[in-house]
């Protein structure tokens, strides 16, 4: 049976006068609550499988380097001495999401990679990146098994991978990973197609990729003999343009024809944050229509 599931990211849509009011009244509120289930709602109304919280807190980057020691949250997040995880970042969240969803929508904890982090960091303290990727790794290794006690899956977001990878990789998603008792996932956004033999030596169960957007990857991704079951990005997330059902049909038969249906559960490109809530919400619902199609015609 296919599966759908998100990279993580959701549109954010707040009432600043609302909360501005409340200020004023002297009854704040955190609007986090409400931005968390406007995300999971869109999620779970479109029947997406596996849901995540939205991140709508903040970016990826500063939503884990503040749960750092050792780090002050500028433009760019600056290291000025070792860093050490404080305690949990994201667990309340998904402590909180897992209580309001329906019995078999599943959730997936998302975690920013330790060398993304570092690299989006500006280092006056370490002798080099690699020792702040594993210091990173190390606090990240105590998240993700905080994590594991309430989410389904738990995935890790290495974006910088694709841009520049590192000898060390596997052992640093190693690190990360070495707790977790729930299937991981690793998400790398762009064009993978130089740093794919890499990933599929890395010890997680799904590899989540942009096939939409690089639709050539399928022929490097499908050239290779591997055990993980593939992300297959089948919506962008970076056009606003809502893609047809046809469309998604077309594109995930591709897929299909060479990875095989049980090989593939479906998803968009990367994480939808900065789309429109109307045409994120579309793209998912359609994702889910070809979904449908697709279990009908190449069986379930």
């Amino acid at each position: 049976m296919l599966k759908t599931t998100v990279i993580g990211s959701f549109p954010v849509k707040t009432d600043s006068g609302y909360y501005s009011r409340k200020y004023l009244e002297k009854k704040p509120e955190s609007p986090y609550p409400k931005l968390i289930r406007d995300a999971v709602d869109a999620q779970v109304e479109a029947g997406i499988d596996i849901v995540s919280d939205g991140q709508t807190r903040s970016d990826f980057v500063s939503l884990y380097a503040k749960g750092f020691s050792g780090i002050l949250l500028q433009e760019r997040p600056q290291v000025f001495s070792k860093i050490r995880c404080r305690g949990p970042i994201t667990v309340a969240d998904q402590e909180y999401v897992k209580k309001t969803l329906p019995e078999k929508t599943m959730l997936k904890g998302i975690v920013t990679g330790p060398y993304t982090l570092a690299k989006s960091c500006v280092n006056h303290y370490y002798d080099c990146v690699e020792d702040l990727a594993f210091d990173f790794a190390e606090g990240l290794r105590e998240e993700v098994k905080a994590l594991c006690r309430t989410v389904d899956f738990i995935q890790v977001d290495e974006p910088m991978m694709t841009v520049e990878y590192p000898d060390y990789g596997r052992e640093l998603i190693s690190k990360v990973f070495k707790s977790a008792k729930k299937p991981r996932m690793l998400h790398a956004c762009g064009d993978v197609s130089k740093v794919f033999e890499n990933f599929i030596e890395f010890p997680v169960d799904f590899l989540e990729h942009e096939f939409k957007a690089n639709p050539a990857l399928l022929d490097t991704v499908s050239q290779y003999d591997f055990r993980q079951k593939i992300g297959y990005g089948c919506v962008r997330s970076d056009l606003e343009e809502v893609e047809t059902v046809g469309e998604i049909v077309g594109h995930v038969e591709a897929g299909i024809k060479k990875l095989g249906i049980g090989n593939i559960i479906l998803c968009p490109d990367c994480g939808m944050r900065n789309l429109p809530p109307e045409s994120a919400g579309k793209k998912l619902e359609n994702m889910v229509l070809a979904k449908n199609i697709l279990e009908e015609k190449w069986g379930k």
